[in-house]
């Protein structure tokens, strides 16, 4: 239920939805409190997280060694992953954002955001600073969410090429039908425009947004429904059999479906919530 804990082992997680000022960008706002030992590691995706901070300091580990996380920051994983190792309990509330909406918030193109921790001063300027206090303040999430909402809504609106986010939304709901090579025509924009502003605003071409969108659904699904068999899930993703699956799932998680799948799941395969 919206705004209540729901507890898995020593984690807790509680998170509210937005309104509908803000929902084409703005996923929910959520909590997460536990023990670090239940941190699940950050694999590729296509979506971004707003994180502030109100427990112990978390230290990422990826292929360039280990990086301290600010208090608040942007995490846009792409092509990385990382794990995660704090010395104390953990807690912190998240602003999840909506495929493709990060480059509502920002003028930064979203290539130059990903697998990195940006500060979310660097980010928002003035209204990182205040989210901060938003969320960090006094009184329960649907109380401090409401105020991150009216942060939010005075920020200014970054112009897109609608014809990008078409593209981004299309691949998204659907990446199986969707065919790269007609998408450009139907939408009435060159190739290496498609390219280039996907690039912009997604942070990855689209060839590697469908890929990273397959995977996620493949690990939702199996996630939520606990099929007996990856295959027909893997095949109604797109994928064009089990094994070219499990050979990206290798790629982009670093281990097989099964050992993935017994571990926490990483916060961004929870299931989107509905638009109002």
């Amino acid at each position: 239920m919206y705004g209540e804990p729901a507890k898995i082992g020593a984690m807790r997680t509680t998170f509210v939805p937005v309104g509908p000022a803000l929902e084409r960008c703005v996923d929910r706002i959520w909590t997460w409190e536990g023990d670090p030992s239940e941190l699940p590691a950050l694999l590729p995706g296509t979506g971004a997280e707003l994180i502030f901070h109100r427990g112990t300091q978390l230290t990422a580990h990826g292929a360039d060694g280990p990086v301290s996380l600010p208090q608040a920051h942007l995490l846009c994983m792409r092509r990385e992953r990382w794990s995660l190792t704090a010395d104390g309990m953990v807690a912190f509330t998240a602003i999840r954002l909506r495929a493709g909406a990060l480059a509502y918030l920002t003028d930064h193109p979203v290539e130059d955001l990903i697998d990195r921790a940006v500060d979310i001063s660097d980010l928002l300027g003035p209204a990182g600073r205040y989210l901060v206090s938003a969320l960090n303040g006094t009184g329960d999430l649907t109380v401090r969410a409401a105020r991150a909402e009216q942060v939010l809504r005075r920020q200014p609106t970054h112009r897109t090429d609608p014809r990008i986010m078409a593209a981004v939304h299309q691949l998204y709901r659907q990446p199986a039908s969707t065919s790269l090579k007609d998408l450009a025509p139907a939408l009435g924009v060159s190739t290496r425009h498609l390219r280039r502003g996907f690039a912009a605003a997604a942070g990855v071409s689209p060839k590697e947004f469908q890929r990273l969108v397959r995977f996620q659904r493949v690990i939702r699904t199996m996630l939520l429904k606990s099929p007996t068999s990856a295959a027909p899930v893997a095949l109604a993703a797109g994928y064009y059999d089990q094994s070219h699956f499990i050979k990206e799932f290798r790629r982009l998680a670093g281990q097989s479906p099964g050992r993935m799948l017994s571990q926490p799941p990483p916060h961004f395969y929870l299931p989107s919530l509905p638009r109002p």
